[in-house]
């Protein structure tokens, strides 16, 4: 199941990707020449096939978002299981064996309704060793054990946000490169050029030199564009996905210490023989 969810994805990423490269060439093009909203379109990828690397750059920013929103949505599904009530949390409860045989019961039962979630998980699996062996010690074992399981099951869920926040400032390094290369090959072929033209002839000589050098300088320029449009781009939207990634890590932090409080506090340290 998210598998296919990582899928679907994907696919609305690319087609995400792929509109907004379509829009942002259509203001480039629409746009007065040498006017700021056809340098902005420029800035985003207008022109192509430079503006490709942006669109990779668009890719992995919705990829890694989307990959975010998913995360806190499935965040808030595992909070509602707290509203179930499955632990008593009054002061100075004490839970009897029989009592830890009617928890697990009650949490089997919530999640035919709700639906499986860590921290039912949790529950279950504690109450099962305390009933095999009426050891407090070896369910707080235990819930230790499953709670660092389930840490490293999401730290799994973000392995793809975390390839696409690592591919936004390399995708942005590589378009500076690729700019830089196209501009310094772009000035050997002026060399090569003007020592190619005739040097007789003063007047004859500098009209053709003249056109050449405002042809390719428009071009040097438009490859420098591209090398510093891109680092700046990467650079505002990996600065985007960082804090948002930043943000979901601490929340998941959050949830998996609490969660195992909630059953250590709630449950194992109630427990009474």
């Amino acid at each position: 199941m998210f598998a296919q969810k990582k899928n679907n994805h994907i696919a609305y990423c690319l087609v995400l990707s792929v509109c907004t490269l379509i829009l942002v060439v259509a203001g480039y093009w629409a746009s007065p020449p040498n006017s700021f909203t056809e340098t902005f379109f420029f800035a985003l990828g207008g022109k192509m096939p430079e503006g490709l690397i942006q669109g990779a750059i668009y890719f992995c920013f919705f990829l890694a978002l989307f990959g975010v929103d998913a995360l806190n949505a499935r965040l808030r599904r595992e909070h509602s299981i707290y509203s179930a009530r499955l632990l008593p949390e009054t002061e100075q409860y004490v839970l009897y064996p029989e009592d830890v045989n009617q928890i697990k019961l009650r949490t089997i039962e919530a999640e035919r309704h709700l639906g499986p979630s860590m921290i039912t998980d949790l529950i279950k699996q504690a109450a099962t060793k305390f009933r095999s062996n009426h050891s407090p010690a070896d369910a707080l074992a235990m819930v230790e054990t499953v709670s660092d399981m389930q840490r490293k099951a999401f730290e799994r869920e973000f392995w793809l946000i975390n390839t696409c926040q690592n591919l936004i400032p390399a995708l942005g390094f590589l378009g500076t490169v690729l700019g830089m290369a196209a501009a310094i090959l772009n000035m050997g072929e002026v060399r090569l050029m003007a020592q190619a033209s005739p040097t007789t002839g003063a007047v004859a000589a500098a009209v053709p030199q003249t056109a050449i050098g405002a042809a390719d300088i428009s071009m040097l320029i438009d490859n420098l564009g591209t090398a510093f449009f891109t680092t700046i781009l990467s650079i505002v939207l990996g600065i985007i996905v960082s804090i948002v990634v930043k943000r979901t890590e601490t929340r998941v932090e959050d949830f998996l210490t609490g969660s195992k409080r909630y059953v250590v506090e709630n449950l194992v340290n109630r427990i009474h023989l």
